[in-house]
């Protein structure tokens, strides 16, 4: 047989031969040893020969003798480290196929380390030589056999073991909603980064205890190079950290869901917002009697005031003054913001009391401050505001539409037909009688507007410390050490996160009156012409 017709041949049999080796041989080293010795003896017996009808019999038959000869030297002995060195006259295709030690070593790789991984795979898949392998990954000849006797030990190790699969390898969790508090970058936000049920598990898996990427893939049940590749992502961009024991540790505040957190709050939020709307929202509001001049409202209707004013209010409960600035990661494509996510989680308590109509996404503010141009935004999504897209689609473009309309530099020409489309889409502008009206609040003085919004007493920043005290109780319960810190520090001004809850309470007494279709498309949304 020529030498270009055994080469063939001998390079589709290098890893059936390591694998009959290993077979046979459970060191790492002796099966090396042993299917070199094979694939010579294969190879020089293919050139002298030139009709062969049975290639796989006639390099299995030669195996077994190589394996034979092998044993006797040895001294013959029929047993090793409890290995039964009989030579097996089956066909040692089929027996790789269905050889169980086979499929263990080639799991048992995935484990290893990147590095490690590529090292063994070359030298032992790929026939490379130590000095090959070390130019080809840039490192010198001593690291690549330090690397190999490690992998073998590592090899060894792990196929004694028995490995089991996680929790979340038979019941994986799913995030039902993520977020931020702060600015996504260009690539978006937790949601973007976390939209694949496996990277939530990942995510998740390593929250409660740190863990390495072998410990996270054994929890999900799947292969390591999987979870290496996710996390690699998740590090860069700040959702994960890497500790110096080399476990890596998930840097996302995760809310799951838990009977004592829902009894907590419960028995809090009827409580206290009750109190925080009798005591103080309700006084507040029925004492606005007039529209300022320097206020502009939709049909001067008080009301739509009172629904803004109540979320500033809420800004008033605050007993802290905390920056997230400690807590914020600054994300590679420009985001710097704290992530969130929060578990979807199936009561198996009563919540039939519970109405799902307190979700809020807010405060969203936009600003566009230069010399042409000067307005700030403020908005804020809830179950009575018609808007969905939440803060994605709360674009500052849709401001400089109505800032260029407010200033009479929107005239309606076909240029500008797709800007006036999209303003009355968002319910921005109205148009009534072949007329358009303004449906937004305009303020020509951010700093007129923060002076109206009536301040806490001293009795009403109380209560709010009261309510964060008790709200930390639930906060903490089940979460990580590592994020205590966050959740203190967020739980201490926790009652202004009530907006929603005293919407309804308000409503319920009569100082809200529901807005009308209309009016709701524009709900609790300011924009600033002036400082």
């Amino acid at each position: 047989m020529n030498k270009k017709d055994a080469d063939m041949i001998i390079s589709s049999y290098v890893k059936k031969l390591f694998g009959f080796a290993m077979s046979k041989l459970s060191k790492i080293d002796e099966a090396e040893e042993l299917a070199a010795e094979i694939t010579l003896q294969v190879y020089e017996s293919l050139l002298k020969q030139d009709n062969i009808a049975n290639t796989d019999g006639y390099v299995y038959r030669i195996a077994r003798n190589v394996y034979a000869r092998y044993i006797d030297g040895r001294k013959k002995a029929t047993v090793v480290d409890g290995i039964d060195l009989i030579p097996d006259t089956n066909d040692f295709t089929l027996e790789l196929i269905n050889s169980e030690s086979y499929g263990i070593l080639r799991r048992e790789i995935t484990f290893l380390s990147k590095t490690q991984r590529e090292v063994i795979i070359q030298h032992y898949f790929h026939d490379k030589k130590v000095k090959e392998i070390a130019l080809m990954l840039s490192l010198s000849e001593n690291t690549v056999k330090w690397h190999l006797a490690c992998s073998r030990k590592e090899l060894k190790s792990g196929m004694e073991r028995t490995r089991t699969t996680g929790t979340l390898g038979t019941e994986p969790i799913r995030f039902n909603s993520m977020g931020h508090g702060g600015t996504p970058g260009t690539m978006g936000d937790t949601a973007n980064f976390l939209a694949k049920v496996i990277t939530q598990n990942i995510a998740y898996a390593a929250y409660h205890q740190p863990r390495t990427i072998n410990e996270i893939a054994e929890e999900l049940g799947i292969n390591p190079i999987f979870v290496e590749d996710e996390v690699a992502v998740l590090e860069e961009y700040g959702f994960m950290d890497k500790l110096q024991n080399g476990k890596y540790r998930t840097n996302i505040c995760i809310f799951e869901f838990n009977e004592t957190y829902y009894r907590i709050y419960k028995e809090l939020n009827l409580k206290y917002t009750k109190l925080f709307a009798e005591k103080f929202f309700a006084p507040a509001l029925e004492g606005i009697t007039e529209i300022p001049k320097w206020l502009h409202v939709p049909d001067n209707d008080i009301n739509l005031l009172r629904w803004s004013m109540v979320c500033f209010l809420c800004n008033e409960l605050a007993v802290a003054d905390i920056s997230a600035e400690k807590f914020s990661v600054k994300r590679p494509d420009g985001g710097d913001y704290i992530a969130f996510a929060s578990v979807d989680v199936k009561p198996d308590w009563d919540m039939s009391n519970e109405e799902n109509i307190y979700w809020s996404c807010g405060d969203m503010n936009r600003d566009r401050c230069n010399e042409e141009v000067w307005w700030k935004s403020w908005q804020f999504d809830c179950h009575w505001t018609a808007r969905r897209g939440n803060w994605r689609d709360n674009l500052a473009e849709d401001y400089d539409k109505m800032y260029f309309w407010l200033n009479g530099q929107l005239p309606e020409t076909a240029i500008n037909a797709e800007s006036y489309v999209r303003l009355l889409d968002k319910g921005y502008l109205l148009k009534q009688n072949g007329e358009y009206e303004c449906n937004l609040i305009i303020c020509d003085s951010e700093k007129k507007w923060h002076e109206f919004i009536p301040a806490a007493t001293e009795e009403i920043k109380n209560l709010s410390r009261e309510y964060a005290a008790e709200a930390l109780k639930a906060e903490l319960h089940g979460q990580p050490e590592h994020m205590h810190e966050l959740l203190t520090c967020f739980a201490q001004n926790m009652a202004c996160k009530l907006h929603t809850r005293i919407m309804k309470q308000l409503l319920d007494m009569g100082v809200l009156k529901t807005p009308t279709e209309e009016q709701a498309k524009g709900l609790c949304t300011i924009m600033y012409i002036g400082e």
